[in-house]
């Protein structure tokens, strides 16, 4: 940072904008120095210019100021746009920065998932949380372990205790639902949908779930798992709480279960009345849609198929996206691939996976997990998949119980910042439907619409050693993701690393021209903040015809080249 400038922060002052509405650049700047400086910004659509303005800025010595630029999102269903900041102090430039922001008719086209769990009475008034999630552009908040218990969501009182004993404070729930609301994200309540405490088991038992030897089905002899098929008490009881969770002002439900049983017994005992729980799922979330509508037709659902389980049930049900918390035996970085590949290809709709990293939880370990963690950023969001693992102010989730959240380091911080900036400003080619995923059919063995060469090996298969190619097409665009997987021990996402990818350099590419190229541009969150660097290009032969070729220059981790076909 040059040392006129002690502080420079700039984020849109909304997680997310809907269409035909105002919104705001929010820029923070302090000096070392009394010193006007000039202020240039620059709103690209990928690499076409479609606003830009400037302003002086008169800073003075050790003054924080903020400034706010202003612009007016289109009528469009979906926008992403790039927000590139350059600071002059007269023609000079002395520091750029970038950040990013999208504009949606629905949260479900971008379900970008975070998360809150700390909401003690000494949280009150304290929302940099939300301000963090804000400058993460987090638009989907879970409320995790907000309710007084889970066969009774809503607290009777403001002071109360969780279903896990700790003291919790409803006054600070509702604050901060509304300071995420004011910010454009949807707050979600978490709800298990089949979990009651002991006591209620005990004076309903006829509608419980239960094992073949008569035992009723729990988690830790504290959550005692309940009957969701159609026409049970149950059922009735837990949607009568669901909707009196939206009545009260959320924006949503996450739909929770714990991945067993997936057949069970209904009471009483008999071996004829088996319930299918992965036949129940849908029906639940249709039901549940059904009555929601009737208060409010934009509310968020989301169920959570735990371990992929059944998400050839509930794909099609009529909640917003596709949730999946992912566990063993899903182990590799392409398995995380096929996990959204499937999911989209089933649903039609964006996928969230909850890879929760472990290795977090031991500080002794922060660098291997950190270059874990971006290489698993890198493979979800390629490969057309959001991530739940921000929340509450600077943290990540290690564990599946959300309030042993780990605070990520501030230099870490930054890279994953310039990652979400990085799926925002580009989330209409990282999440469209209308590329089609050519990856092992363009590329590797027989296939030489794209080919490669470099130092090391570029292949489809998502093998350790290598640098990844996934690649999607259509009419408009073609999209190469170089995912780089070369020098690292293991291709185990959640397991560390010692050291960050081997840089590659010079990596050659040819492309069977299809069409015209109208441009072509490379980006990375490891490079320039995200930003779009056109590429020069040749025209050569090919077998098949003609082809570009071009040189991807440098290769950290994660490197993105767009072709844009001339129509």
């Amino acid at each position: 940072m040059s040392n006129m400038i002690s502080y420079f922060d700039a984020y849109p002052d909304q997680a997310q904008y809907r269409p035909n509405n105002q919104g705001h650049i929010v820029v923070e700047i302090a000096g070392n120095i009394d010193v006007t400086l000039t202020l240039k910004v620059r709103f690209m659509e990928l690499e076409k210019l479609i606003y830009h303005c400037q302003t002086d800025i008169d800073l003075k010595k050790e003054i924080q100021n903020r400034l706010l630029i202003p612009f007016r999102t289109e009528n469009r269903k979906w926008q992403c746009i790039g927000v590139d900041m350059s600071l002059y102090n007269h023609n000079q430039l002395i520091l750029t920065k970038s950040t990013a922001y999208d504009v949606a008719d629905h949260w479900g086209l971008a379900p970008r998932y975070g998360f809150l769990s700390d909401f003690q009475s000494e949280e009150s008034e304290k929302l940099d949380d939300i301000l963090f999630l804000n400058k993460f552009h987090i638009n989907l908040v879970q409320f995790y372990d907000w309710m007084y218990r889970h066969d009774d969501l809503i607290p009777h009182k403001n002071h109360f205790k969780d279903p896990m004993g700790r003291a919790l404070s409803y006054e600070v729930i509702t604050e901060k639902r509304k300071a995420a609301q004011k910010r454009g994200m949807a707050a979600i309540a978490y709800g298990a949908v089949y979990a009651a405490l002991k006591d209620y088991y005990q004076s309903h038992k006829q509608q419980a779930l239960y094992k073949r030897n008569g035992e009723p089905f729990n988690l830790i002899d504290r959550f005692f798992i309940m009957d969701v098929s159609p026409d049970s008490q149950w059922t009735a009881k837990i949607i009568s709480e669901f909707v009196k969770v939206i009545q009260e002002g959320f924006d949503g439900i996450h739909l929770d279960q714990y991945g067993f049983p997936k057949k069970a017994l209904r009471h009483p005992f008999n071996e004829n009345k088996v319930v299918d729980l992965s036949t129940c799922y849908p029906k639940l979330i249709n039901k549940l849609r059904e009555k929601l509508n009737h208060i409010n037709d934009r509310a968020v659902l989301i169920f959570n198929n735990v371990s992929n389980y059944p998400v050839w049930e509930t794909a099609k049900a009529k909640q917003d996206v596709v949730y999946i918390e992912v566990w063993p035996p899903v182990k590799h970085y392409y398995e995380l691939k096929q996990l959204i590949d499937r999911g989209r290809s089933l649903s039609g709709k964006q996928v969230v996976l909850a890879a929760y990293l472990p290795l977090f939880k031991n500080k002794l370990d922060y660098i291997k997990a950190e270059n874990d963690a971006l290489i698993t950023m890198a493979t979800i969001f390629a490969s057309g998949g959001y991530h739940l693992l921000l929340g509450e102010h600077n943290c990540v989730l290690a564990t599946a119980y959300y309030p042993d959240h780990v605070k990520m380091r501030d230099s870490f911080a930054k890279e994953v910042r310039h990652y979400y900036d990085f799926i925002v400003r580009y989330g209409n080619l990282l999440y469209s439907f209308d590329l089609h995923d050519v990856s092992m059919t363009y590329t590797g063995g027989i296939n030489t619409e794209v080919q490669f060469q470099g130092k090391s090996e570029v292949s489809p298969n998502g093998d350790c050693n290598t640098v990844w190619s996934l690649i999607k097409n259509s009419s408009h665009y073609m999209v190469i993701h170089l995912v780089n997987l070369v020098g690292i021990e293991n291709d185990l996402w959640g397991i560390g690393k010692k050291a960050r990818p081997t840089v590659e350099n010079n990596i050659i590419c040819s492309v069977l021209m299809e069409h015209q190229v109208e441009s072509l541009i490379s980006a990375s969150p490891d490079q320039l903040a995200g930003r779009p660097v056109p590429l020069k290009y040749e025209i050569v032969d090919h077998k098949q015809g003609r082809a570009i070729r071009f040189v991807v220059p440098l290769l950290k981790i994660w490197d993105m080249i767009v072709i844009k076909w001339r129509n």
